[in-house]
């Protein structure tokens, strides 16, 4: 029998492993190439703070309202229930008092599926928002959840050394910890999934003030009061691709967005000829010929517009991971030198039959014997693996409208 695990690092380290395995849940996901990491980069410096298994602008509120309700709380209460407890334990109620509020078309609330299950919510929003919430400064840590609900802990359980709260540099409490727009202590009974004005503005403020994500995309679209044109239902939901072209005619917009934006599209467009080639083998595996030769042709369109586009000019491997981990080495070396192979064989018009065996030595090298290139899929009629790269936009496309509509109340 197989498992999986990993090294026991840290709690950071536990829970970005809990986010991935979550993601890898979510269709489109599948890395046969090895490129995630790349993706994941770029991500992280166009949303900083976002993940493809956020759903709702709302967390972002309720997971600090329901810490700073646990801060308020007397110290005996708390000696007796740990920050986890108390928000595992919230989270679930909040989930329940959600779905009763709405009706079953409303989307993105996490554990509408679990109401009136003994487990209660599987993937709790606290864990799911918890980066954002420190990268935006609502809540002021670095810290990891596990460690951070460990600090409130000691914290609570130390002896007092006499004198008042608010006199105690080091004591935690909810106005040095926890920022949000109004203190409410019966929120939860009136909860929505929908931003109220006050909360709403709050958000803004955050993204629209916070030093380190200035450049990123969110920031400065509300920055340039541009957020309203993009998720409006009327302009259609934009692709990728479709954003950067949008962005490009946004003199307002700062440049090293406007960079990072244009250097991750050439990245997903590069690289999803190596997909499209991964595909073709998996259809030819699977003796599927008229798969194969649709795939083919799109190949050829994708080779055209790629020379059209001149992607593969001397130094791009080079540019797109520097804008993606900005100027941070931390790529998996594997990945750099399939990327640098996959790029010198465009550059110098190498056969297909060279791209085929770079895919597949690729694809096994990373996955293995468990790589599907081994597995005879019948019809095959499925895209397997990635294509198009959207670097967590439809998500983040989904909570700046949640915010939109929050400030028009």
């Amino acid at each position: 029998m197989s498992s999986i695990g990993w090294v026991d690092f840290s709690s950071t380290d536990r829970e970005k492993v809990s986010q991935v395995l979550a993601m890898l849940q979510e269709p489109g996901t599948l890395d046969e190439l090895g490129i995630g990491q790349i993706r994941d980069a770029f991500a992280d410096q166009l949303f900083p703070g976002f993940s493809t298994i956020q759903t709702r602008a709302k967390y972002f509120i309720t997971v600090p309202r329901i810490i700073r309700d646990y801060l308020t709380l007397d110290v005996r209460i708390q000696r007796r229930t740990s920050l986890r407890e108390y928000l595992e334990s919230q989270e679930n109620e909040l989930v329940e008092l959600l779905v009763k509020r709405h009706d079953s078309t409303e989307r993105g609330i996490i554990g509408s599926e679990m109401v009136g299950s003994e487990q209660g919510v599987a993937r709790k929003p606290s864990s799911v928002y918890w980066n954002g919430l420190r990268q935006f400064g609502i809540v002021n840590t670095s810290k990891s959840l596990a460690e951070f609900s460990r600090e409130i802990g000691q914290a609570k359980s130390a002896p007092r050394t006499g004198g008042h709260e608010e006199d105690d540099p080091d004591a935690v409490t909810h106005r040095s910890v926890v920022h949000l727009d109004v203190f409410e202590s019966d929120w939860m009974s009136d909860a929505s999934i929908h931003l109220s004005e006050s909360e709403a503005r709050f958000l803004i403020d955050k993204l629209t003030h916070t030093p380190a994500i200035r450049n990123s995309v969110v920031s400065q679209f509300l920055i340039h009061d541009l957020a309203k044109e993009l998720v409006d239902d009327g302009a259609g939901a934009l692709t990728f691709p479709e954003l950067v072209a949008w962005m490009k005619g946004r003199a307002e917009v700062s440049q090293p967005c406007q960079h990072t934006l244009e250097l991750a599209d050439e990245f997903s467009d590069a690289i999803r000829g190596a997909h499209i080639r991964f595909n073709i083998l998996i259809a030819r595996n699977s003796g599927n010929a008229a798969l194969e030769a649709e795939r083919e042709e799109i190949f050829s369109h994708w080779l055209e517009q790629a020379r059209e586009r001149n992607l593969f000019s001397a130094s791009r491997v080079d540019d797109w991971l520097q804008a993606a981990t900005a100027g941070r080495n931390r790529v998996n070396m594997n990945a750099r030198e399939f990327l640098d192979k996959w790029h010198e064989a465009i550059y110098q018009k190498k056969p297909v039959s060279s791209l085929d065996r770079l895919v597949e030595g690729r694809a096994q090298k990373n996955k293995g014997r468990r790589s599907i290139l081994l597995k005879n899929l019948g019809e095959a009629p499925n895209w397997q693996g990635m294509d198009s790269l959207s670097y967590r936009w439809p998500t983040v496309r989904t909570i700046l409208k949640d915010i939109v509509q929050g400030a028009e109340c």
